[in-house]
């Protein structure tokens, strides 16, 4: 049986799970069912805060673990900010990402959320898995942990599908 998310860091004790789905809204939840046949008590819903992240990654049983949240909360994961990213930051991630200055200008006075339509429909598909690694790798340092495998998803809000992954 999960227990809930402990403000202190404690591990969660997730009985026989090794692997752990946390998704961010309905659409995420149903996305990842499709295309990876999990057992529902796999699946925890997931606030955004990425504070809320690390108590997952420390019980000792687990040995996957993937996010499937929307472009912020993947912004905040990879630039690991709880208070929400900045544009400059993640303009600065895009950079990164093998974006040029020029196509970013646009975008410097912009809000974050403009950006994943840009990425989105314009097709920029490689970008979006660089910025799904980037949270991937920001959570396997965070968590320390060699035995955990994480996976990050993007969900598209539109769409509903995943539209990107680190795998």
């Amino acid at each position: 049986m999960l227990s809930g998310v402990e403000k202190d860091s404690r591990p969660i004790n997730f009985g026989p799970l090794t692997e752990l789905v946390l998704y961010q809204g309905g659409a995420a939840l149903i996305s990842h069912k499709e295309l990876f046949s999990l057992r529902d008590e796999c699946y925890i819903e997931f606030s955004g805060d990425i504070n809320d992240l690390v108590p997952y990654s420390a019980g000792e049983e687990l040995t996957r673990l993937h996010t499937v949240t929307e472009w912020e909360t993947l912004l905040r994961i990879a630039l690991w900010n709880a208070e929400g990213p900045l544009i400059r930051d993640a303009l600065g991630l895009l950079k990164k990402s093998g974006i040029k200055d020029a196509e970013l200008s646009p975008f410097m006075h912009a809000d974050v959320n403009d950006l994943f339509p840009w990425l989105y429909y314009g097709k920029r598909f490689e970008i979006l898995r660089k910025i799904c690694n980037a949270a991937k790798t920001r959570m396997e340092l965070k968590f320390d942990r060699k035995k955990l495998l994480v996976y990050s998803h993007l969900i598209s809000g539109e769409s509903g599908r995943i539209a990107a992954s680190s795998l």
